[in-house]
């Protein structure tokens, strides 16, 4: 690997897959995020002699990225919010002509409402707390006196129970 180019289309998949999960499939913002990551790790002159190094820089740098963006409370307008897109107009058209789609999205809501409510106590605050309400792990792990890995462990259940329950709606 002797050059950006070859650095940028071997671990561009990776890093934008990464922002995509970490950013709930926001694939406009995962884009920004990623040229952004590339363009740091370019200005800081990362030494591409060993891969794994590389790759690590890159993902951390894309994690950093993230949470900025999450700090700053994720509200600079993106293009999409900026000029209509045909294509958000046209899905809105169809779901204001087809009533059916309203009953689904309200038995959805009121389907993840009952799940979150049967979850155990630590994982429905974890849950509510670090994803609904979007606030800090750390902040979370304070309010509750548990440590941030605990906060981790109980959003990642959460979130697998959740999805266990809403399979039918997949």
């Amino acid at each position: 690997m002797s050059d950006w180019s070859t650095v940028y289309t071997r671990y561009r998949p990776d890093v934008l897959g990464f922002l995509q999960r970490k950013l709930w499939g926001r694939r406009e913002l995962a884009e920004d995020l990623c040229q952004e990551t590339f363009a740091r790790a370019m200005g800081a002159a990362v030494e591409m002699d060993d891969l794994t190094r590389v790759r690590s820089y890159l993902l951390k740098t894309a994690n950093n990225l993230v949470i900025g963006q999450i700090r700053r409370g994720d509200r600079e307008p993106t293009e999409s919010e900026l000029a209509p897109d045909k294509e958000l107009d046209s899905q809105a058209d169809k779901k204001a002509a087809d009533p059916l789609i309203d009953v689904e999205a309200k038995q959805l809501r009121e389907r993840l409402e009952e799940l979150v409510a049967e979850l155990p106590d630590d994982m429905r605050i974890a849950f509510e707390s670090g994803v609904l309400e979007r606030l800090p792990y750390s902040e979370i792990a304070e309010r509750q006196d548990w440590t941030v890995a605990k906060v981790k462990v109980c959003v990642y259940r959460a979130r697998k129970q959740l999805m266990a329950g809403l399979k039918d709606y997949q």
